[in-house]
């Protein structure tokens, strides 16, 4: 593949904007009517243009977070994995949100989704797990299928439509996310579809999620949110974008210097419409963030919060990737810890009052609020886990296993935050 020199960038449909390389590295130009929607926080369309870092950064974060990945992604389409220029124009035409990057000759085919969905066998599904449960290097992306996913964790995109699966060609978009769970962790995507389901049980707003064995390969399947059925078979994309995207970081993590709670907080609110708009996100994303903590979820850093943008202003997407450790075994004297520090404290057990008194000043809330969604929910969520591994198949003994040692696990964790309060 030659090296690539410009590539166009669609939101929803609309040509914005263009990225291209020059002596300084990449440069971001606008059209001069962008609309009114957000391509990136981090990239206003109050200036025309935008070089270096900022707009690296942007299209680092649109890609995997995975150097195998990329370097899959590199072989299938003669890419070069250390430009993100190359990458996004092999697989820029389903990214998250709204975005889609193609060549300049490309968008008119991109506008009119030229493309195609070609139907796979749950044969095949199981197949393709397989690959990933069997070698950590293998591509998430198969030939035609052209989109992009963040994260370090293995997972593949499909569509789904009339109760059959497909892979979207072209420009069409996809619909669900397919993750086997970490590479070599036994029950890992179980672990991940009860806690998304015991969110759901407590009422939070979550990504629907399904515990799907394609032949003997199990699998979480996502709904993805940032898509809409338009009710003729077609589906529309929603623009979102996680907050190291919001924040121009490639860096997700806070202890490498990534978003904390305070800056997510504050980027909330600076950029919500109104006021009112801006205490729900706030109020929805410490919801989110008390959840992580209570649920025992490792992972809750800044790619795993996420906002939307609509024609009414910016919203706290639902929660998704929550998945607690609780029932798998700490490894010697390990500290299991939190992604986002409460209160400056990122050790879990060493969190309490003090901890989230702490950081309910240092957002600006009310601290008996946020006390509080600590104490509803470790109230309820020993008895909220328990539902979804009711119906599950035990064919292998990985349901039981990991229920044995998940529900007395959290309930004892449950009962030693409720003991500090």
């Amino acid at each position: 593949m030659a090296s690539i020199t410009r590539l166009a960038v669609l939101l929803a449909g609309r040509h914005i904007a263009d990225v291209e390389r020059v002596r300084s590295g990449i440069r971001l130009t606008y059209a001069p009517d962008p609309g009114p929607m957000p391509l990136s926080l981090s990239l206003p369309s109050t200036s025309s243009q935008h070089a270096g870092a900022a707009v690296t950064t942007w299209l680092w974060n649109l890609l995997p977070d995975s150097r195998t990945a990329l370097s899959a992604i590199a072989q299938e389409y003669g890419a070069d994995p250390r430009d993100p220029l190359s990458l996004l124009e092999a697989v820029g035409m389903d990214c998250a949100g709204a975005v889609q990057l193609c060549t300049p000759d490309q968008i008119e085919a991109v506008q009119q989704r030229q493309g195609s969905l070609e139907s796979v066998s749950v044969t095949d599904l199981e197949a393709r797990l397989a690959e990933l449960d069997m070698d950590e290097d293998a591509s998430w992306v198969l030939p035609g299928e052209h989109w992009s996913l963040g994260g370090a964790q293995q997972k593949f995109a499909l569509r789904r439509h009339d109760g059959q699966w497909y892979r979207a060609l072209g420009s069409e978009p996809t619909s669900h996310i397919v993750k086997p769970g970490l590479f070599r962790v036994r029950a890992q995507a179980l672990a991940e579809y009860v806690s998304m389901k015991a969110a759901h049980r407590l009422e939070l707003r979550a990504a629907d999620v399904a515990y799907t064995e394609f032949g003997v390969q199990p699998a979480l399947v996502v709904t993805r949110f940032d898509r809409l059925s338009t009710g003729d078979g077609s589906l529309a994309r929603l623009h979102q974008e996680d907050m190291s995207m919001a924040a121009g970081t490639e860096v997700k993590y806070e202890e490498d210097g990534g978003p904390s709670i305070a800056s997510v907080v504050k980027l909330l609110r600076e950029h919500s419409s109104t006021r009112s708009q801006a205490e729900w996100n706030v109020a929805e994303f410490l919801d989110q963030v008390v959840f992580n903590v209570v649920v025992g979820s490792p992972d809750a850093h800044a790619r795993n919060f996420s906002i939307q943008f609509t024609d009414g202003g910016l919203h706290v997407s639902p929660l998704y990737d929550v998945a607690t450790d609780l029932g798998h075994e700490r490894i010697g004297n390990h500290k299991r810890k939190v992604a986002m520090r409460v209160g400056g404290e990122d050790v879990r057990d060493a969190i309490g009052p003090t901890e989230w008194n702490r950081q309910a000043e240092q957002v600006g809330v009310d601290p008996d609020w946020l006390v509080g969604r600590v104490v509803w929910m470790a109230e309820r969520l020993p008895d909220a886990i328990k539902e979804p591994f009711e119906g599950l198949d035990d064919w292998d003994g990985r349901i039981s296993e990991l229920r044995s040692r998940l529900l007395p696990n959290m309930r004892e964790n449950c009962l030693r935050i409720l003991s500090r309060f």
